[in-house]
């Protein structure tokens, strides 16, 4: 999935500008994508976007975020310490926080890791045509594309 998220994100200058499934799905097969990684991948767009919390007014600043015990035993530690940083690092919403948690639960367990999180992040954010700060941003495209791309 990461590398069909990496072509869209690489290919597509927004959400918007991407075909629609079926197009987008010819699309990927054409430039060499498993049909099972392709419909991993337009199921979690579909989810992602049409999650209830996208669209979500901003949470209060003053909010706790208090997971619940599915999220605490399906989300390793890492993933939700990722998600408190990017918070509080202003790179992502609590809005946009939400919605990555909530197509992280749509994985199984056992493939739920940092780098995943990272990836469903720069979707999310490529979905609201977010800017993140540069070093938080290259942190993520390493996910993406495996290093660092600033030195």
């Amino acid at each position: 999935m990461t590398e069909v998220i990496a072509f869209l994100i690489e290919h597509f200058q927004d959400f918007d500008t991407c075909p629609p499934p079926d197009d987008l799905g010819r699309i990927l097969e054409d430039a060499g994508f498993d049909s099972s990684e392709i419909g991993n991948t337009l199921m979690m767009m579909e989810i992602l976007f049409n999650s209830s919390e996208f669209s979500a007014e901003p949470y209060s600043a003053h909010a706790i975020r208090v997971y619940s015990r599915d999220e605490a035993e399906a989300l390793p530690a890492e993933v939700l310490g990722l998600m408190h940083y990017l918070e509080t690092a202003n790179a992502v919403t609590s809005a946009q926080r939400e919605v990555v948690i909530h197509a992280l639960m749509h994985i199984p367990p056992e493939e739920i890791s940092v780098d995943t999180a990272k990836v469903l992040t720069l979707l999310v954010l490529w979905a609201h045509k977010s800017e993140l700060p540069v070093l938080i941003g290259d942190d993520l495209m390493a996910a993406l594309h495996g290093e660092a791309v600033m030195h």
